[in-house]
C-alpha cells in the first residue's frame, strides 16, 4: 500500500503541477490593433502594433479622459510578418500577446501587391481569433494605428467599435478574418473589404480621424480599386447587407420636399440563368421603410405621398445599384457579388462545362436585370413638421 502511495505521490508532482505553458497576465502586452505595410520593391514587411499599457488595461472600454495615450507603439521590420513580430520582443518589456486584438489593418501598398501572406499568417495561428476586424486603408497601415482617434480610451477599441455600427449610416462594409479567408478561397466570388480613410484635417477633434468608409475590390489575392460611399451603398443592397440605412428623396410634390426615409427591413436575392454560353442574372431587392423627415406641410393625399416616396425612393435604390455594379462588373472586373456563385447553383452541369474556365472573360459582359420594391409604412406618413403644428395651433 505505501508504495502504491508513493507512485500516486510521484505521477500527481509530474502530471498535476501546472500548465507548462502558461503565461501570467502580468508578464504579457495585449495587442489592441496591428497595422501590416510592405512598400513596392521592398522585401521587408513592417508591423506596427499597438499595445495597451499595464496602467490602463482594467479600464480599456472606457472614455477618454485627457492625459497621455494608454497604448504602447511599437512598429519592428521583418523578411517576413512572423519574424517583424517577433523583431518587436527587441524593445518590448513583455511578451506580445495577440488573442484580444481588435483589428489588423493592411496597408494599400501590400494589399496592392498580394494579401496571401497576411491571410496564411492570421489564419493559422492559433492564438488569434477569426472574428477579428479586417481593413485596408488608403496610404500606409502604420498611421492608422498610431493615430489618436475615437471616443475609447484605447484607439484600437475605438476603431473597431466603427464595425459595430457601420450599418447605421451604410456607406461601409465590415469585414472579419473569417469572411475574408472564405471569399479569398472560393472559386466563385471575390472578397470585398473594409476600408479606412484618415481624415488629417477639418475635423472637430483636430488631426488624425479614422473613418471607416467604402469599400476596397480585390481580384484574386490583390487590391484593384476602391467604391466610394454611394457605390458601397449599391453592393450592400445586394450582398442583402442594408440592414438600417437612410434613403433622401427630391423634389416631392409641388414643393419639391426633400423627404428622408430611414430603412428597417431589406432584404435581396441573387438567381440566374443560362441560355447557351451567356448566363444572366436577376437581382431582387425588397425593404420596408419609414418616413423619418421631411421639412414641409404637402397637398398631397397620403396614399399620393406614399406611392411617389415609394417610387422615387426605388429609383434611388436602383441608381445607387447601378453604380457600384457598374465599378466592380466593368472597371474592376471582380465578381465580389457572387454572380458566379449564382450560375453554378443555377446550372452546374453549364457551369462546369463551358462556363467555369471562362468566367472572367464572360463575367464583365453578363447582362443584369434590377427590381426593386419598397413598402412605406403608413403609419410614418401621417407625421407632420414642427412648423405646420405650430402653425396650426395658432390658426
Amino acid at each position: 500500500m505505501k508504495k502504491i502511495l508513493a507512485l500516486l505521490l510521484v505521477f500527481n508532482t509530474i502530471f498535476l503541477s501546472g500548465c507548462w505553458d502558461e503565461r501570467e497576465i502580468n508578464d504579457l502586452g495585449l495587442v489592441m490593433a496591428v497595422g501590416i505595410d510592405k512598400k513596392k520593391g521592398s522585401p521587408l514587411y513592417t508591423v506596427t502594433a499597438q499595445i495597451a499599457k499595464p496602467s490602463s488595461a482594467s479600464g480599456q472600454g472606457g472614455k477618454s479622459g485627457g492625459g497621455d495615450q494608454p497604448v504602447w507603439l511599437g512598429s519592428a521590420d521583418g523578411k517576413t510578418i512572423f519574424e517583424a513580430i517577433r523583431n518587436l520582443a527587441k524593445f518590448s518589456s513583455r511578451r506580445v500577446m495577440w488573442a484580444h486584438n481588435n483589428i489588423i489593418v493592411i496597408g494599400e501598398s501590400l494589399a496592392e501587391q498580394d494579401i496571401t501572406p497576411v491571410v496564411d499568417f492570421f489564419t493559422q495561428n492559433p492564438e488569434l481569433r477569426m472574428k477579428t476586424w479586417v481593413a485596408i486603408s488608403h496610404g500606409d497601415a502604420k498611421p492608422y494605428i498610431t493615430a489618436k482617434t475615437g471616443l475609447e480610451n484605447i484607439p484600437g477599441i475605438s476603431i473597431a467599435e466603427l464595425f459595430r455600427y457601420h450599418e447605421l449610416p451604410s456607406e461601409s462594409v465590415a469585414t472579419d478574418m473569417l469572411r475574408l479567408f472564405r471569399d479569398y478561397k472560393s472559386e466563385s466570388q471575390q472578397p470585398l473589404v473594409s476600408a479606412l480613410n484618415l481624415k488629417t484635417e477639418n475635423t472637430p477633434n483636430g488631426p488624425n480621424q479614422v473613418e471607416l468608409e467604402g469599400a476596397a475590390v480585390l481580384k484574386r489575392n490583390k487590391l484593384v480599386g476602391w467604391l466610394s460611399p454611394e457605390e458601397t451603398k449599391g453592393i450592400a443592397w445586394v450582398r442583402n447587407e442594408m440592414k438600417n440605412g437612410i434613403i433622401v428623396v427630391t423634389g416631392v410634390g409641388k414643393e419639391e420636399q426633400n423627404i428622408s426615409v430611414e430603412i428597417r427591413d431589406a432584404k435581396s436575392k441573387i438567381t440566374a440563368q443560362v441560355s447557351g454560353d451567356m448566363p444572366s442574372i436577376n437581382i431582387k431587392v425588397e425593404a420596408k421603410g419609414d418616413i423619418s423627415e421631411f421639412d414641409s406641410a404637402t397637398t398631397l393625399s397620403i396614399e399620393e405621398l406614399k406611392s411617389q416616396v415609394e417610387k422615387e425612393a426605388c429609383h434611388v435604390i436602383e441608381r445607387q445599384i447601378k453604380q457600384g455594379l457598374d465599378k466592380v462588373q466593368k472597371q474592376y472586373k471582380s465578381d465580389v457579388l457572387g454572380f458566379g456563385r449564382a450560375v453554378h447553383i443555377s446550372d452546374k452541369e453549364d457551369w462546369y462545362k463551358t462556363i467555369q474556365d471562362k468566367w472572367e472573360e464572360i463575367y464583365p459582359q453578363v447582362p443584369v436585370s434590377i427590381n426593386v420594391a419598397l413598402d412605406i409604412r403608413t403609419s410614418s406618413l401621417y407625421q407632420e413638421p414642427i412648423n405646420i403644428e405650430k402653425k396650426k395651433r395658432k390658426e
